[in-house]
Order: C-alpha cells, then structure tokens, then sequence
C-alpha cells in the first residue's frame, strides 16, 4: 500500500497531500507532468525525465527550482519508504492559487509513486488495436495536464476493444494519446518529427535502431503512408515496444505482427535487462 509522496520540499504522507479547490490546475487545468519508472531497481533514464519536465514547464510559463539531486534522491526514499522495488513516478506541478481567475501564486509540486504496468504478454506478441481522432494536442512540446480528448475518448476506445488513440490531424499523424508513433515501410523505420511530445521511450529506440545498422527517418508522414504501412508500432515508458495490427476495422500491413517490430522488441528487451 502507498503511504508517502513528496510535496512542495518534503516527503509525507499521501493522505495529507492536497490542493486548494482554486488551484490553476483544477480550475483552469494549467499545470505539467512527467512519468517515468524503474527497471531492475533503477529509474529509467532519470535525467531525460527530469530535462523533459523542467522544459514542459517552461513551454507553459512554470519553472522548477528542485535540483536534479534532490528530485532523484527522494524518488529513490519513495521507493524506500512505500517498500517498491519496481516503480513508477508521476511528477506534477500544478499553477498554485489563482489570483483574478488566471495570475497564479506559488505553483504546487508533487511526486507521486505508482505500481508499474506494464503490456500483457499477448499484447506484446500479438499486437493491439488503435482507434483514430483528428486532433492535435495544444503545446505538443510540453506535458501538459490537459488529456481531455484522452478522457473524452476513453469510453469509445474502450468499445471499440482497442488500447490507444492516434491524433491525425489535416492528414498528418502525429502521436497517441500517450505514446509515439513508429511505421515501418520497405524496411526504413519512420516516426513524426514536428508537432508530437519528444518521448523518452522513442529515444531510445531512434539510438537502438541507429546502432543496430536500421535505418530510421524522422519525418512529416501522412495518413495514406500510415494506411500502407508494412508495420506500426508504438512506444512508451509503459508500453515498451508495443505492436499495433489494426487501424479503427482496418488491419494493418497482413494483419500480424511483422518481423522488424519483433527483432526491435528483442533489442529492446536486452536494453532494460542490463541498464
């Protein structure tokens, strides 16, 4: 059971950890996250998440004064005290108390500690489906907390028995509600360049797929490219290397889960083994 989280400079306990109702990120839904999680005991490339959220705070006019020891020595006593030898981390910063409806005064900072999820094994061997939206998230560069076309959508994702929502917009793929998006066509791995969330994950698997000789396009890519695609993937702290074999009723590439996606997987599996 989760016991403590830290908030604004100190570790107590999560019970005790609360905002006022007129808090920005309540009532005006202003504020910015990162999540990230450990393998074998140890945070997942834990300086990308913590740069990644310092500047998803200053796309959107916050700033972080927690030092990159600090954050890093109380996610580790999270661990310690809530007894987690594998976790996840949700760090958050809401506007504070709005002053006039939308000034704000001293922004609130959480970290909170999670069990980690992670993909079934059918999923990862099988592959998922996706249902599409035409949307573009606000502010593609930060984190920000706005996920209402995720929220809105969820109850029709779930309908449909798929497990992501890929934004189109104007023709253009973008990203999922909370991943990255990779096609491969012709045996060239491509994934959207411009208006999408620089994903950790999808960092990792550019430098995993450079250093293993593939070759990997970053790229505007259009919705008739995403409909031809050979194979889709997706990546994500909590999805890994995660297949996709349908599109809305629309399969992709022969249906099935295509050789490239399953030697990245393998590669990508021998990562998180020995980081």
């Amino acid at each position: 059971m989760i016991k403590y989280c830290y908030f604004n400079g100190e570790i107590i306990n999560l019970n005790k950890a609360v905002l006022p109702v007129y808090d920005l990120g309540i009532v005006r839904g202003y504020g910015a996250f990162d999540w990230f999680r450990t393998y074998n005991g140890k945070i997942f490339h834990i300086k990308e998440h913590y740069a990644r959220f310092k500047n998803s705070l200053k796309e959107i006019g916050l700033r972080l004064d927690l030092s990159f020891q600090d954050f890093e020595k109380n996610c580790y006593e999270l661990m310690k005290l809530n007894k987690m030898k594998e976790s996840s981390f949700r760090i958050l910063m809401t506007g504070g108390s709005m002053i006039d409806g939308l000034l704000s005064t001293k922004p609130n900072l959480f970290i909170l500690i999670e069990p980690t999820i992670d993909p079934t094994p059918v999923a990862l061997e099988k592959g998922i489906k996706i249902i599409t939206s035409e949307y573009m998230r606000p502010f593609p560069l930060s984190k920000s907390t706005c996920y209402l076309e995720a929220v809105r959508l969820e109850p029709a994702k779930r309908k449909a028995g798929a497990s992501e929502i890929l934004f189109l917009k104007d023709k253009k793929l973008y990203e999922f509600s909370t991943s990255n998006i990779f096609i491969i066509k012709k045996g060239i791995f491509y994934t959207p360049k411009n208006n999408v969330l620089r994903g950790i994950t999808r960092k990792v698997v550019i430098d995993l797929l450079n250093k293993n000789k593939f070759k990997v396009i970053e790229k505007d890519i259009s919705e008739k490219e995403l409909f031809t695609a050979d194979e889709i993937f997706l990546t994500a702290t909590n999805k890994r290397v995660l297949p996709v074999i349908k599109i809305d009723n629309q399969k992709t590439g022969n249906g099935r889960v295509g050789n490239l996606t399953k030697q990245l997987q393998k590669i990508f599996d021998s990562y998180i083994l020995n980081y």
